[in-house]
């Protein structure tokens, strides 16, 4: 029923924590046309960067948003009549007609129109707000990687509806819902736009997904040591001496803590790269520093130093510390991960 219209980049959240400008600037330097982004903030600072993309704001917006989101050429979600009055009454103003996205709530329970709801709603639009183009239609998959069936109910649920609107010659220019799990493992010939998110950096959103799909991470983040000690057999480390030493060990001092978006739920669990040998971290995570126990590295022969690199995410002398792994040990998300380390470091780009 609908041919494909390409790929909308998810580049909010500054880009899962990936440097928003200058991811913006790859994709567009691929060719990209569509962008997708959370707010009108994140908008904003797109168009003051210069790009002239299209540009979907997830998020339902605020009536005083509505003629800066006009004035600077936005595409606003709506799913609530109240901003659909409000932007369509600034367009008049400006006399513009705007291009909106309407999402269906289909079993998120968070933003959009009830699914019961869908077919007034839209019609009540058509008919009140003149002076905005429906362009687009979607919904999001809450699931879709841990319940099949219900994902694939609520894409027929959602084609339905389509439907029903193309039935009373109400139709869409776009129809999405494929993010990065739905696009990895669920088909459909209903969807013209697709919008990549955690898989545009790399990173699978599914485990069971690397056997269809083949990624390469985008981000790793390293630093590097700058205090090596030796910690007597008994000695505690860190805050609450939550760790004490079992035997005589060496211990190297790297800076990264919480500040930096190293989460403190990793203390005591988690790994490092130190010389391509992984380094328990030990003791608590602090604001500016972890501990790292570097001993199996000394005992390889290669003597870690102060000034040697130490990778906290990515690869060093063949072995890998991957963002799903620091998530499992955080007990946490991909998501969070990338978005808390990449947002605070210092970043280098390299094409």
């Amino acid at each position: 029923m609908t041919h494909s219209l390409g790929i909308m980049p998810v580049i909010k959240a500054d880009a899962y924590g990936h440097g928003m400008s200058q991811v913006a600037e790859c994709l567009t330097g691929c060719g990209c046309k569509y962008f997708g982004v959370s707010n009108a903030s994140e908008g904003l600072n797109l168009r003051a960067m210069g790009f002239k993309q299209k540009i979907l704001l997830f998020e339902s917006t605020s009536v005083s948003e509505a003629r800066e989101i006009i004035k600077y050429q936005l595409t606003p979600t709506v799913c609530a009549l109240e901003m659909a009055h409000a932007l369509d009454h600034a367009a008049h103003e400006a006399g513009l007609q705007i291009p909106v996205h309407i999402k269906i709530d289909t079993g998120m329970g968070r933003l959009g129109v009830n699914e019961d709801l869908a077919l007034g709603f839209v019609e009540t639009l058509r008919e009140e707000c003149p002076n905005l183009i429906l362009e687009g239609i979607y919904t999001h998959f809450p699931v879709a990687d841990t319940d099949r069936d219900f994902t694939l109910s609520q894409m027929r649920r959602f084609r339905d509806i389509v439907y029903s609107l193309e039935n009373q010659f109400i139709t869409f220019s776009y129809v999405h819902a494929g993010n990065s799990m739905g696009l990895g493992d669920y088909k459909s010939d209903l969807f013209n736009l697709a919008r990549p998110g955690i898989m545009l950096y790399g990173v699978y959103p599914l485990e069971d997904l690397k056997k269809k799909v083949h990624l390469k991470p985008v981000m790793s983040v390293k630093t590097r040591i700058i205090f090596v000690q030796t910690i007597a057999k008994g000695r505690g480390v860190s805050y609450g001496h939550t760790f004490k030493a079992k035997e005589d060990i060496t211990v190297a001092i790297l800076p990264i803590g919480y500040s930096n978006g190293y989460l403190r739920s990793l203390s005591n669990k988690a790994f490092v790269l130190v010389a391509g040998v992984r380094c328990p971290v030990v003791g608590r995570v602090t604001m500016d520093q972890i501990i790292v126990d570097i001993t199996a590295a000394t005992l390889s022969g290669r003597m870690p130093k102060i000034g040697d690199e130490a990778v906290i995410m990515g690869t060093q002398k063949g072995e890998s510390i991957s963002v799903e792994e620091v998530a499992h040990w955080a007990d946490t998300i991909s998501y969070e991960i990338l978005c808390s380390l990449g947002s605070r470091q210092p970043r280098v780009y390299h094409s």
